[in-house]
């Protein structure tokens, strides 16, 4: 990530949430949790950053990505248990890799919603932008128009964060793994 790149990021969280962005994100996270949990989990993080939120978000999406693996890996021994050619069996496994886990639109929207909130708690906290975690987590992993599509979709409804995202699966209208 250049520092270009991480100072437009910046611009744009900046302008964003500024401009009514933090009172529509959080509107959006008090769906989720009480304004009890949500204040407290400002005057905690006042000045501190969002590291734990970015780390745990990443952890969500990573553990996403690596269930499906695993879910193929599984299909293609059991299709090569069967006996079946080699062809069927690599096909079973992409296939199973890929078909999205009931679960995982809930996991990736979790993992969106804690980005977007971090991203809030580091403009309040008046740090400069271009340190916040969950920023650069996005900006490393997505490039910085899935980014901005996200913090979009951020201000809306969080439970199509994940949609808004482009599937690195190559799926269209399915989550990030």
């Amino acid at each position: 990530m250049s520092r270009a790149e991480s100072d437009g990021a910046a611009q744009v969280c900046v302008e964003l949430v500024s401009g009514g962005g933090s009172e529509a994100i959080a509107s959006q996270a008090l769906r989720y949790a009480s304004e009890a949990t949500w204040n407290a989990l400002f005057e905690q993080q006042q000045g501190r950053g969002c590291e734990a939120l970015a780390t745990l978000a990443r952890a969500l999406l990573d553990g996403k990505k690596s269930l499906h693996g695993m879910v193929g890996a599984v299909i293609g021994r059991l299709w090569a248990a069967l006996g079946r050619p080699r062809i069927e069996q690599v096909f079973a496994r992409e296939l199973a890799s890929r078909i999205p886990l009931p679960f995982g639109h809930e996991v990736a929207a979790a993992a969106r919603g804690l980005q977007a909130a971090g991203i809030l708690i580091c403009f309040t906290g008046g740090g400069p932008m271009q340190d916040c975690a969950c920023l650069k987590d996005l900006l490393v992993n997505e490039g910085k128009a899935q980014f901005e599509n996200l913090l979009h979709g951020a201000l809306h409804d969080w439970s199509e964060l994940p949609t808004r995202m482009r599937d690195p699966l190559g799926l269209p209208g399915t989550a990030p793994a």
